[in-house]
């Protein structure tokens, strides 16, 4: 038997693996929520390197979703219902359970290794990387399943054999780590009537007021400490950095499309819009230089932190404009 729940990757750029398998999921029932992922609802914060604690690094994550208290103001509420969490029954039938859910119409995000995930992505191979898959179908008598997920070639569907997924989960966080506390999967639920999504201007000020205000207290103190001895601990460092502001690279991507969005939608004049590109621009352009410096080896930490210093400071006028005018 085969099935496919065939929803589409969203792929137009990349949040997180849990934020893009939810918009893969919503933009699939309906087409509006395309546009609740180009919302500016986001926040910068400090991560912890998950093989080294001491490592700190700037990345940005969307607010509300996964929280228990503020699941409600998520906007893709309107389409998923909510997102529950599961432990097998039996993990000698995992594989079956995982069938059952696929077969009930909603979709599956299983803990796994990326280590041996993907071949093509980051991790194959070389880091033990921990992270939520998206199942989207099965095919029983060739013996695989069907993911969404992320490689070097960007965000699409995969097909992986009964046996890496057994493989990969055996290998997860959830199975090694005793102080993890996540579980196994997460099972997607949908609204039974679904309520198209609105991209309002109030909200995006409102949003942009918080950022610029979130702005003025975020730094680059104790961040991207990285090791100036060539080895293997200074290149997993730039990995951890590179990750981290490939989100950044590809939030500031998704604001050029929240502002075109703002045009084609007439909720700006043409002029402000032009002010606010132009300043979006150097920002992006800011944040791509780091990107290269950090996948090339030749970030400087005093140079670079000080440059990603100015580009926070830029966005915080960019958002503190916005939402002067809007």
């Amino acid at each position: 038997m085969k099935l496919t729940l065939e929803r589409k990757p969203f792929g137009d750029f990349w949040m997180n693996c849990m934020l893009n398998q939810a918009f893969s999921i919503a933009q699939s029932v309906h087409p509006s929520y395309r546009d609740a992922a180009y919302l500016n609802l986001y926040r910068y914060f400090r991560w912890e390197a998950a093989t080294d604690r001491e490592f700190r690094y700037p990345t940005i994550d969307s607010l509300y979703y996964l929280s228990d208290t503020e699941w409600e103001k998520f906007p893709l509420t309107g389409v998923i219902r909510r997102i529950v969490p599961m432990h097998f029954r039996d993990e000698s039938r995992m594989l079956d359970e995982i069938r059952d859910v696929l077969r009930s119409g909603r979709n599956l995000s299983l803990n796994v290794d990326l280590f041996g995930w993907l071949p093509d992505s980051m991790a194959w191979q070389k880091f033990h990387w921990y992270h939520y898959s998206l199942f989207n179908g099965f095919d029983e008598e060739k013996g695989v399943f069907y993911v969404i997920d992320d490689t070097l070639a960007g965000y699409g569907e995969h097909e992986v054999p009964e046996e890496r997924v057994r493989e990969a989960f055996a290998q997860s966080e959830y199975k090694l780590d005793p102080g993890y506390a996540g579980p196994a999967c997460y099972v997607y639920e949908l609204q039974p009537d679904i309520v198209p999504f609105e991209l309002r201007l109030e909200e995006v000020a409102a949003h942009a007021d918080r950022l610029s205000q979130e702005l003025e207290a975020f730094g680059m103190d104790g961040m991207w400490r990285v090791d100036e001895a060539e080895g293997e601990k200074r290149e997993q460092q730039l990995t951890y950095g590179l990750v981290g502001i490939n989100i950044i690279v590809n939030r500031q991507e998704a604001n050029a499309g929240l502002l075109e969005r703002l045009r084609l939608k007439k909720l700006l004049e043409d002029e402000l819009l032009d002010e606010l590109d132009e300043q979006l621009g150097r920002i992006r352009e800011g944040w791509a230089a780091l990107k290269q410096r950090f996948a090339d080896g030749s970030f400087r930490r005093e140079r670079d932190a000080e440059l990603a210093e100015r580009l926070l400071a830029r966005e915080r006028e960019l958002w503190s404009r916005l939402a002067a005018e809007a």
